[in-house]
């Protein structure tokens, strides 16, 4: 793993990036590409009534967790550093395409709930031929309900939270309080030969809480009146 970290930070250089922002920028180009096209198979199935390429559950998940994992990476990434609109746009961003494909996963599953149900009966062969005009435009409006009535309350319950005009507004203040998942490797050098002092005992854990010896004048403050050797 710290061979291919090396060889990655090497390239990170020649590109004058950092890893969080490398792995933001590729997880939203693969957010895109999974978005299209999930959007497209709404568009098909809108058209035909039967969708092309069905997913199922393990490809779903997976879809789900890049947006998720790139929402986690972006808020430490330089596309946001500290950035109060950018944080919120991300946020929006990524919502709305777990959104697409959330509502993908559902459409397809009853379109072939419907479809396996139809082909399992024994003559469905007349009913696909006798009855197709009234087959296709079912699965089809089911498949554009959802959409219609979900998208338009689901956009505008995130506004509403976001630009909610009471104070505090504790929705607002986590996305811009998140710092992010931040994938950069730490600049103080810790470890088994690091110098480290024990501050207090965790009372929950019970364990010790240390911080390096570099830091322990952070935060300081001394106060004392002149003559008696503060330094």
């Amino acid at each position: 793993m710290r061979f291919i970290l090396k060889y990655l930070d090497k390239f990170l250089k020649v590109i004058k990036t950092d890893r969080t922002t490398f792995i933001t920028y590729v997880l939203t180009l693969v957010t895109a590409y999974i978005v299209i096209d999930r959007f497209m198979e709404l568009i098909i199935i809108w058209s035909t009534g039967m969708s092309v390429s069905y997913w199922g559950p393990i490809r779903y998940s997976l879809a789900l967790l890049v947006p998720w994992f790139a929402f986690f990476t972006s808020f430490a990434s330089k596309f946001v550093q500290g950035n109060e609109n950018a944080k919120i746009t991300f946020f929006y961003t990524y919502m709305i395409a777990m959104y697409i494909i959330g509502v993908s996963l559902f459409i397809q599953v009853f379109n072939r709930t419907g479809w396996v149900l139809i082909l399992s009966l024994p003559n469905y062969n007349e009913i696909i031929t006798e009855f197709s005009h009234l087959i296709r435009p079912a699965f089809t409006s089911l498949a554009l309900y959802l959409p219609m009535v979900t998208f338009f309350p689901f956009v505008r319950w995130m506004y509403v939270k976001i630009n909610d005009p009471i104070f505090p507004n504790t929705f607002l203040d986590s996305i811009t309080d998140y710092q992010g998942v931040d994938l950069n490797p730490s600049n103080a050098a810790t470890g088994p030969y690091s110098m480290e002092i024990t501050v207090c005992t965790d009372r929950g854990s019970g364990k010790p809480v240390k911080i390096l010896d570099d830091r322990r004048f952070q935060g300081t403050v001394i106060v004392g009146p002149t003559g008696v050797r503060k330094n």
